[in-house]
Formats: structure tokens, C-alpha cells, sequence
């Protein structure tokens, strides 16, 4: 947290950042996400050269960027738990995205519908402070990223989403939109769609674009 905090203070002294220096930090409602955003914020400020008016501050709690809930599998142990969230996100991949894990929690199709929710929201609030920076989970990601790029859910799967790495998406706040459907990349594209057959998922979000993803050079302290 405090090497990105430096890396978020060093993005004002670069002629290419304008526009893209965030003023606000969100997390999630999970405790670590909470002191994350709270260290880099402090790091960040201590480090900056801008105004208090215009430094890096907690907005507060974005609930729809939590990480996925899997359920409670009480007495099982963690090799259990993590077969039984990558069947669980197997499933979803192929289309199964009503299905659950045995411990219960969400299904994909609410997670996805979390995650337009989080792009819509964030994407409000960059309306008036440009960019924002906000502290999530890495299941959580993977389901974002793959539906921000139209990225099958069962290649997501196998990314590596670093702890303090970044990743960075353009979210269109003049209203344009798109469809996300059981056709779309998300599922493995139009012909894995009419093969398996509809679903029903049909999902609108702001038009998107990923730029960077698991960027972590600035944890060896160089520029983001």
C-alpha cells in the first residue's frame, strides 16, 4: 500500500498524467480493503506536492466492489475451499451462471451484475473527480476485467492478479452503453453461445475499456 501511495504521489510530477491523477480512493467494505485505501492515502499525501483542497482522500465504502462471496464452508480446509471456488467459477464460465458453490453465496450472474453496478457507480464519481482509485479483491477482478474486456471467464480464471498490483479501466461517462450477452466473449463467444443455448443473461454497462491489468512496477519502485 505505501509503494502505490508513492506511485500515485509521483504521477503528479509526470507531464503524461493529466486527467488521471486520482483524487479519490474507495474500497470495499472488507477491513483489509478499508486500511489499504487508508495507508496509500497517507503515503500519497505525505508524499504530494498538490494542495490539501486537491490530494488523494477516502471517499469511503463502495459495497458492489467486494470480493465474491463463496459461502461458508465451515470445517473445510483451505485446499477444500479453493477446488470448490474454482469448480464454482468453472461453472460460470461455461455458461452455468445461476450456479452456486456448496457453501452457498452469490452466483455469477449477481456477481456480474455487481461488478455493472460498481462500473456505473465509479464511473459517476469520476464525473467530478476524473479518476478514482478503488481497493478491491482479486476473484473479484478477475470477473470485472474479463467483463470490462469481453475476455472469456474460463481464460480470467487463470490470470494473476498480484496483491497491490494495478489495473486500469476507461469507463465512458458521456452515456454511451453496450449489451453483454450469453453470445459475448464473456462465455466463450457466439458459436460456444449457440451450441450451449440461451442462458438468459443479458446485462447493459457504460462502454469500457481495459488499459492496463496487474501492472506491479511500481512495486519495485518504478513509475506506474
Amino acid at each position: 500500500a505505501q509503494r502505490l501511495g508513492m506511485a500515485v504521489s509521483r504521477l503528479e510530477k509526470s507531464s503524461n498524467s493529466d486527467g488521471v491523477v486520482p483524487r479519490l480512493a474507495v474500497h470495499s467494505k472488507l477491513r483489509r480493503a478499508r486500511e489499504t485505501a487508508q495507508v496509500l492515502t497517507s503515503t500519497a499525501s505525505s508524499q504530494s506536492t498538490a494542495s490539501n483542497q486537491s490530494a488523494l482522500k477516502v471517499f469511503g465504502e463502495v459495497p458492489s466492489i467486494g470480493e465474491v462471496d463463496f459461502g461458508k464452508l465451515e470445517g473445510k480446509d483451505v485446499k477444500y475451499f479453493r477446488r470448490e471456488m474454482r469448480a464454482t467459477y468453472a461453472s460460470w464460465s461455461i455458461g452455468n451462471i445461476d450456479q452456486r458453490s456448496g457453501g452457498g453465496g452469490e452466483s455469477g450472474r449477481e456477481v456480474l451484475e455487481r461488478a455493472a453496478q460498481s462500473l456505473d457507480e465509479l464511473g459517476k464519481m469520476a464525473m467530478t473527480s476524473s479518476s478514482i482509485l478503488a481497493v478491491s479483491h482479486s476473484a473479484y477482478l478477475k470477473i470485472l476485467l474479463s467483463l470490462v474486456g469481453d475476455t472469456s471467464l474460463a481464460e480470467s480464471v487463470l490470470w494473476k492478479i498480484q496483491n497491490g498490483s494495478v489495473n486500469v479501466v476507461d469507463v465512458n461517462v458521456e452515456g454511451k452503453r453496450r449489451w453483454v450477452t450469453s453470445k459475448s466473449g464473456l462465455f466463450g463467444g457466439e458459436i460456444v453461445g449457440n451450441l450451449r443455448g440461451n442462458n438468459g443473461f443479458e446485462l447493459e454497462i457504460p462502454e469500457v475499456h481495459l488499459i492496463r491489468k496487474n501492472e506491479v512496477r511500481h512495486l519495485e519502485g518504478m513509475d506506474v
